[in-house]
């Protein structure tokens, strides 16, 4: 009996990382291409796909005779964003912020040691970004993911330093001094700031989201171009983004 509860479960797990392992910069994929990719059989690919399909989970394209998510997904986005407490009390904040300030704004939460957006507005004169809901990135070269770390559990932060700050970037802070530095100057001033750390021509800033405990829980931010984006915009961004992030911590029941 075991034996059978192990093989469900081994298969639960597996359809789940086969989901997973579709990203936007590669929305198809093949039945040998998922096996060599996740260490798992043809055979069991080509079945858990079947089953997969058969719930609307993925869809095959008949001229690549490759794979890719189906409707059924996006349905359950739309569940979990329309009933996200998180989403739904910071979406009016940020359309606000983004037609103010006319760039492009993010929400960002932490997970497993990588920062997931989970919602993207772009101003009428923003610089069209490579980012989407959904989308994980390194947490060490964004001004979101420097908020969360700063904020979040210190022995995640070492871990990452004993591991080594991925050098994305040529403005990437790769030193451990430096990028402690950092995060305790982000404490101290209440947002953080990104110089071209993960992509040259870009800068941003973000600030804390908290909960009704006064845990950070998420980041605001806005990104924009490097030339439109001096020290001084920045500044005055950074007021914008501390009020904004002030007025989702409220909606979500924290009192300052």
């Amino acid at each position: 009996m075991s034996t059978s509860n192990d093989y469900m479960l081994s298969s639960v797990k597996n359809a789940l990382r086969i989901l997973q392992s579709f990203k936007m910069d590669k929305p198809q994929k093949g039945v040998r291409e998922l096996a060599a990719e996740l260490g798992i059989g043809k055979s069991s690919v080509q079945r858990i796909l079947a089953t997969l399909a058969s719930e609307g989970f993925v869809t095959k394209d008949i001229e690549t005779n490759k794979y890719q998510l189906g409707v059924s997904v996006l349905e359950l986005n739309s569940i979990v964003l329309g009933h996200h407490d998180l989403h739904k009390e910071a979406l009016p904040t940020i359309k606000n912020l983004v037609e103010r300030c006319n760039e492009t704004s993010h929400l960002v939460v932490y997970s497993n040691q990588e920062i997931v957006y989970l919602c993207k507005e772009e101003g009428k004169n923003s610089t069209r970004l490579e980012t989407h809901p959904g989308q994980h990135n390194y947490p060490h070269c964004t001004s979101s993911g420097k908020i969360l770390l700063a904020h979040g559990d210190p022995s995640i932060v070492e871990m990452m330093i004993q591991t080594g700050l991925t050098k994305v970037s040529a403005n990437t802070i790769t030193d451990p001094i430096v990028f402690q530095n950092e995060l305790a100057a982000i404490r101290k001033n209440g947002y953080a700031k990104s110089f071209g750390e993960y992509t040259l021509s870009v800068n941003s800033v973000a600030a804390p989201v908290r909960d009704y405990t006064g845990k950070v829980v998420a980041a605001i931010n806005l990104v924009g171009p490097s030339n439109r984006m001096s020290r001084q915009r920045m500044n005055h961004y950074a007021t914008e983004l501390i009020q904004a992030g002030r007025n989702i911590s409220e909606k979500l029941g924290y009192s300052y």
